[in-house]
């Protein structure tokens, strides 16, 4: 196998068992036939997003903590939206980067923790596995080492002057 050939199938092979991450987008449902958030209470991970889904009624959602503000657009978002309660067809896409607990409510139908309000639970990054254990190299007689790797030269020559031979 040429040398190029053993980069390609290391760079496979890593790619392969590496684990795979990607970050999920939750639905909250906003309002509707109730005065509700669907699903009220939601857990996901670090670096999930979350898109509150306006299903009816005049609404908004807001973090009990005050980092997000949304209905059409989120204040500060930069996109000229606003986070006023609207009664418009609207989904609002927040970020969620840190591990914590985070309440949210309806300014018109709730306040934190009471009336129309929601829990999102946001678990840590999974920490990566350990480094494998280090493989001891023995000692060894440095004679040996030296044998072994001219043998190995001379191997490679001979392979190489008979393919030439032989191609």
């Amino acid at each position: 196998m040429r040398p190029r050939s053993w980069i390609t199938l290391a760079a496979i092979t890593l790619a392969a068992i590496a684990p795979i991450t990607q970050a999920a987008t939750f639905i909250i449902n906003v309002g509707g036939a109730n005065n509700a958030f669907a699903p009220q209470t939601l857990t996901i991970d670090v670096n999930d997003t979350v898109t509150f889904v306006n299903k009816g009624g005049f609404h908004n959602v807001v973090a009990d903590d005050g980092s997000f503000r949304c209905a059409r657009g989120c204040d500060g978002d930069g996109r000229g939206g606003s986070g006023n309660a609207s009664s418009a067809n609207w989904a609002a896409t927040v970020p969620f980067n840190t591990a914590g607990t985070v309440g949210y409510f309806c300014e018109i139908h709730g306040m934190p923790g009471e009336g129309m309000f929601g829990t999102i639970i946001v678990n840590g990054a999974i920490p990566p596995p350990p480094p494998p254990a280090a493989i001891a190299v023995p000692g060894g007689n440095a004679f040996f080492y030296v044998l072994l790797a001219c043998a190995l030269a001379l191997a490679t020559a001979l392979r190489l002057k008979r393919k030439r031979r032989n191609g």
